[in-house]
């Protein structure tokens, strides 16, 4: 918050100090003023919500999952093979390249719509927990890294937010992921798919009326 602070000062600083500035022809000076206006109305604003918003999704897991965008008829429908406890398959973009895929294992609690699980990836172990919908057919996980493993650098031990939903065309649930640290805040697509490798049979996409 202090460096916020301090750099919306030096910015206040800097408009001042264009604004005050005379052109040799008497005619720079105006120009600078109308530029450090542009900077304090237009820049400003842009800066202090990117930093407020950055790495922040705009809705909370339990309200992104809860949110129905299908149409009446869908609601009535249940995919029962969506939500499976067992080995799933990740992968994220981040620093202009997808990484993975990894290996989650996950676990759903059909009573209580709750997700749990862990996985490791090349930032470090980790847990899951979240919650689910066969309505929405969303999933909000909180992925939380354990402090001390895999890449030192990159692992903070901290939280990272996924938002995912079904997407029926590609067969696997697609979203982004969030993060907000003190050295970095930013987002970026994830994808997610259960792996039938571990299956006698594949898995085939049954509906049923409820």
């Amino acid at each position: 918050m202090m460096w916020l602070v301090t750099q919306i000062f030096l910015w206040i600083i800097s408009f001042v100090a264009t604004v005050n500035c005379q052109g040799g022809g008497g005619g720079g000076g105006g120009s600078a003023g109308i530029y450090g206006i542009f900077i304090v109305v237009i820049i400003l604003p842009l800066y202090c919500c990117y930093q407020c918003c950055a790495g922040k999704p705009r809705r909370s897991n339990a309200k992104f999952v809860n949110k129905t965008t299908t149409n009446d008829e869908e609601k009535q429908i249940i995919d029962i093979k969506l939500f499976q406890s067992g080995q799933w398959e990740s992968q994220y973009f981040q620093y202009s390249k997808w990484h993975g895929p990894y290996q989650i294992e996950l676990s759903f609690d059909a009573l209580q719509s709750k997700v749990t699980g862990s996985g490791l990836d090349d930032i470090g172990m980790y847990s899951i927990e979240g919650t689910y919908s066969t309505q929405s057919r969303r999933m909000g996980l909180t992925k939380t890294y354990q402090l001390g493993t895999g890449n030192r650098l990159e692992n903070l031990g901290h939280t990272v937010t996924i938002q995912l939903e079904w997407n029926k065309y590609n067969n696997q649930f697609e979203g982004k992921w969030y993060v907000r640290t003190k050295k970095f805040k930013g987002a970026g697509d994830f994808k997610m798919n259960f792996d039938k490798r571990n299956q006698y049979m594949p898995v085939l996409s049954i509906y049923e009326k409820v």
